[in-house]
């Protein structure tokens, strides 16, 4: 007992006395192994992050930890796994919280524990969480209904006939939760798509809101808050499921009185289960309830807080658990649900090679052209090519943050040697690219496409 004792102490004093969190990780078991050493560093996770792939060189100053959270992110997200889902057919939307997953509470917990370590390593990551998630995070009560109940919603929110006075326009071409091509020719008031805020028939309209309780929310009516709650919600949920969230705003606008017969809807809700469409009452009996012009309301609130709350409370709460586990204090008190997205997905804008070259450090060119090759590169390529560019070079294909745009994108582009056969060079943790003398503009430019296209770790794929 007494040589355990010592020898506890002594392994718990030389775990204490690491100034990093290493991690040791294999590229074929990169989710397994992650979870695994996270789950035994657990009183190392605020330390700084290095990470070693197992059988390759390489020091990490910052880039391999960039590399090992783009790697993780991505296979997470890998439809296999079910963690997450995706409305947008080529995946580039943002992601949302699988209702059907089958995945163990662990998984969710690692990708809470993956957000808090890139956040607290200043690290971007491609995850596209959209705005809901962080306004979870920092304010757990965000999605709830107010204070009175929906049942008792006043006349000026559920009022039956459409009298107000709203533009008439032309309805969004989304698509309604039931057959809204009747009631499309019938809307007093345009749906903006995803975005904007709802003019309830028969009331006025209310302004969405991005950033938080505002403190004129304490001023308002019981029923502007309803109005005010639902904007909101319908705007957050407009991010990562837009078809629901036009088809809500479509039905809050129907200006006739003929609501259940045109929507045909009952007070429950639908996801998709691996192919499966299942239904979720969101009221005692709801299967036998019909959505009336009198009670769509009601309807909406209860559908939104679904989607918001209860249809991913089982799969939220462990992500919550590690993401405070890393981050937890009262630090995060001090910013905005918009500043953490930002800090954590950064953005994912174009940007200007010309605004890039003014911050950037050209180093052993002299007065030659070959630098004038890299920069005109850089301005021929398309888009997505300015993104594996990016990612080749910093290690994210994101920029750092909106406000200063590629500005804060700081590169350095070095001279090499006159081996014109190499592949340029990146350093990711320092942003650096380093080119070779090639003959001309063109091998330049395919042997710059050729690097970042199939490059992965420290070669080629």
């Amino acid at each position: 007992v007494k040589e355990a004792v010592i020898s506890a102490l002594f392994q718990n004093s030389l775990m204490a006395s690491q100034p990093y969190l290493k991690l040791f990780i294999r590229r074929k078991c990169l989710v397994e192994d992650s979870l695994n050493q996270l789950a035994t560093h657990e009183q190392d996770l605020k330390k700084r992050l290095k990470i070693e792939f197992v059988g390759e060189e390489g020091v990490d100053a910052g880039g391999l930890a960039k590399e090992w959270f783009m790697l993780l992110v991505r296979d997470l997200l890998n439809p296999l796994y079910g963690l997450f889902v995706c409305d947008a057919e080529d995946g580039k939307g943002n992601y949302w919280f699988n209702p059907a997953a089958l995945e163990t509470s662990n998984r969710y917990f690692l990708v809470g524990v993956v957000v808090g370590l890139a956040l607290y390593n200043s690290t971007l990551l491609d995850l596209h969480l959209p705005l809901a998630v962080f306004k979870k995070l920092l304010y757990p009560n965000f999605y709830h209904t107010p204070q009175h109940s929906s049942s008792v919603l006043p006349p000026m929110v559920v009022v039956a006939a459409a009298t107000a006075a709203t533009t008439t326009a032309a309805a969004s071409n989304g698509h309604a939760p039931a057959d809204g091509s009747a009631a499309a020719q019938r809307y007093g008031a345009a749906s903006n798509g995803a975005g904007g805020s709802v003019g309830f028939a028969g009331s006025a309209s209310a302004g969405g809101m991005g950033d938080g309780r505002s403190p004129i929310y304490g001023l308002l009516s019981s029923s502007a808050q309803v109005r005010y709650q639902i904007n909101e919600m319908l705007s957050d949920v407009g991010h990562f499921r837009p078809d629901l969230a036009r088809g809500l705003r479509q039905l809050l606008q129907y200006r006739e009185t003929d609501v259940e017969q045109v929507f045909s809807l009952t007070f429950e809700a639908s996801y998709d289960a691996y192919g499966e469409t299942i239904t979720v009452p969101l009221i005692p009996q709801g299967a036998h309830v019909p959505v009336t012009s009198h009670n769509r309301v009601e309807y909406v609130m209860r559908y939104l807080q679904w989607v918001l709350n209860d249809s991913v409370a089982r799969q939220f709460e462990p992500f919550k658990r590690g993401f405070y586990y890393v981050c937890g204090g009262n630090a995060l008190s001090l910013f905005r649900p918009e500043e953490i997205e930002l800090m954590v997905n950064g953005s994912g804008e174009d940007w200007d090679s010309k605004m890039v070259r003014e911050m950037a450090e050209q180093v052993g060119f002299g007065d030659g052209i070959l630098v004038e090759w890299v920069w005109a590169v850089l301005d021929e390529m398309k888009v997505d090519e300015r993104r594996l560019f990016l990612l080749f070079v910093t290690g994210t294909d994101r920029l750092p943050m909106v406000s200063a745009g590629a500005a804060g994108l700081k590169l350095k582009i070095m001279f090499l040697g006159d081996d014109w056969r190499r592949l340029p060079v990146a350093h990711t943790c320092f942003n650096q690219l380093g080119v070779w003398k090639y003959r001309s503009k063109d091998e330049m430019r395919h042997k710059i496409m050729l690097a970042i296209k199939e490059s992965e770790g420290f070669g080629l794929k």
